[in-house]
């Protein structure tokens, strides 16, 4: 009788261990995607801040309170603010905000009330949501940048340009000189500078600066593109 009690017991323990890992993997596998989800708003939020020049850095701070429920704060360094912000919660973790070796400001996580030593996010979600934020204020900066020098040059050419002349102008963009350029395609300086004035006048500009500028947003060339040697 007292075996038979004892077994019965084993397998209601069992069953209750069993119940019990099972919704913590349900619980796990729910936060994961509502993680997820945390992710590719931020995403899809970077991707339209990168197309405008104004009140970027308010809105990306109203994003991550908004999809964390009011559970992180984004404070920014004042430099990269464009006005007053309230300031961080007393009881809260701080996480850097960095990226491309600049620190943009700090990420704040609440903590439990409940737990008071733990933050209402994991400390891994958080450090990553951080990092997310960095990557996504370093690409609005350069994507800013990128526009207002662009409004500098005349107005883009389409027409395709000859491959000599191609090669010419990604060279350029890659930072070498007009010796260094015509060593590399086994060319004359002189040719060089011909293809140089080419580039200038079919992209409407005056002068090498520009003329990057001009061929980036005409779609001329990309920094990632390779160029064999």
């Amino acid at each position: 009788m007292f075996h038979k009690e004892s077994c019965a017991w084993k397998n209601n323990n069992t069953r209750h261990h069993r119940q019990q890992h099972t919704h913590q993997v349900n619980r796990a596998s729910t936060n994961t995607v509502d993680y997820t989800q945390h992710f590719v708003h931020l995403l899809d939020s970077g991707e339209v801040l990168c197309r405008q020049t104004c009140g970027v850095t308010e809105r990306l701070c109203q994003e991550v309170a908004l999809i964390t429920q009011g559970c992180a704060q984004l404070v920014l360094h004042e430099r990269f603010s464009a006005g007053p912000q309230a300031p961080p919660p007393r009881s809260s973790i701080p996480f850097p905000v960095q990226s491309g070796g600049l620190t943009y400001g700090t990420l704040y996580i609440a903590l439990d009330p409940a737990q008071p030593a733990n933050p209402l996010l994991p400390v891994p979600i958080a450090r990553a949501l951080a990092r997310l934020c960095g990557l996504v204020l370093q690409v609005c900066e350069i994507s800013t940048f990128l526009a207002a020098q662009s409004q500098r040059c005349g107005p883009q050419a389409l027409r395709p340009l000859t491959r000599r002349t191609q090669e010419v102008l990604t060279l350029m963009c890659r930072g070498y000189d007009q010796e260094t350029i015509a060593g590399k395609l086994h060319i004359t300086s002189a040719t060089v500078e011909k293809h140089r004035q080419h580039i200038y006048a079919h992209l409407g500009v005056h002068n090498e600066r520009d003329a990057i500028m001009a061929a980036y947003q005409a779609g001329f060339f990309s920094p990632l593109a390779e160029f064999p040697d």
